[in-house]
């Protein structure tokens, strides 16, 4: 996805990658509304990125680098003020790469997660439950087996503002909050 929330982004989008030349063809086909000339129709929409959102990505793409290390210092200073919290949160595996993307926290009950979502919405402080419902839970999934690890994890989890102009006084201002309903 390149939409406008990622840290490279296009406003909207995405794009897909394959080296399988029969996907590659089935791809261009859907995203070309499903035909090739007036010989041949087949299902597929109007999925072309426009010159306008090329030319974003085009701008925002120098600027990756910077953007990962302005979002790692927020993430750190988050880190720092959540340090000894009951608060856990994931961590990539020794040796990955991360980009910053997100900053999700694990509370220890979802009532706690719901309290404190409620507080930073009433200062204005948006934050997301990107991982809710555990997908086995969506309304369209049908005979899901339970998830229970899943199930249990995505009710607690809670993505806290990231971005890389994200003021320390911010990040300070949320982690008050927080340490307000977990204490």
């Amino acid at each position: 996805s390149f939409h406008a929330t990622k840290l490279f982004h296009t406003v909207e989008g995405g794009c897909i990658i394959t080296k399988d030349d029969a996907i590659a063809k089935q791809l261009y086909l859907y995203r070309s509304f499903g035909h090739i000339g007036d010989e041949y129709f087949s299902v597929g929409i109007n999925g072309k990125n426009s010159e306008f959102h090329a030319a974003m990505g085009l701008c925002n793409l120098p600027r990756v680098a910077e953007l990962i290390d302005k979002r790692k210092k927020v993430s750190e200073h988050y880190e720092l003020l959540l340090k000894g919290s009951s608060i856990s949160r994931p961590f990539p595996l020794p040796g990955s790469n991360y980009n910053y993307a997100y900053f999700p926290v694990v509370f220890k009950t979802e009532l706690q997660l719901l309290e404190v979502r409620k507080l930073l919405q009433d200062e204005q402080i948006l934050t997301r439950r990107y991982f809710y419902p555990s997908l086995n839970k969506l309304p369209f999934v049908k005979n899901a087996a339970t998830c229970n690890v899943s199930e249990d994890i995505a009710s607690r989890v809670l993505s806290l503002p990231l971005y890389d102009s994200l003021a320390f006084e911010d990040v300070e201002k949320i982690c008050k909050i927080i340490h307000s309903v977990i204490q």
